[in-house]
């Protein structure tokens, strides 16, 4: 094949668009979970979970977990004659359908999202460079 009929070269500005990871640089990491349960009457009836503690080097079993957690639709039934048309949640992604049928009932759908950054290592790195900018200008004069 000839280089003059290869395809041109992809964009930075299209790449961006769809690389996955964080590099946020000079040691700073990013970690990621969610969490979704649904309680009835005290008792836990469905949950699902994925954590990420290093989303810049996420794994294909941490992406597959994630992927499960936000890209369902969810559907708990609570007591009798209860039905959904699942088709009718097809472009829907991290929905939980809860139909009861039955009074009286405590029903509880938490969604916990956890997300933290190891900024320490960002805030040692501006200390370091701030006593070293002191420490050149306390040297002109003194």
């Amino acid at each position: 094949m000839v280089l003059a009929h290869w395809p041109a070269a992809v964009s930075e500005h299209r790449l961006e668009a769809v690389r996955g990871g964080f590099d946020f640089g000079h040691g700073l990491l990013a970690s990621f979970g969610i969490e979704r349960a649904v309680y009835i009457n005290g008792h836990l009836v469905a949950s699902s979970s994925a954590q990420v503690p290093d989303v810049g080097r996420m794994t294909p079993d941490q992406a597959a977990a994630l992927a499960a957690t936000t890209g369902t639709v969810e559907v708990i039934r609570n007591g009798a004659g209860n039905s959904v048309d699942a088709s009718a949640f097809n472009q829907v992604t991290a929905a939980t359908v809860i139909q009861n049928s039955l009074d009286n009932q405590d029903i509880r759908s938490l969604t916990t999202i956890h997300a933290a950054v190891n900024s320490q290592v960002a805030f040692r790195s501006l200390n370091l460079q701030q006593s070293l900018q002191a420490g050149l200008i306390g040297s002109l004069g003194h």
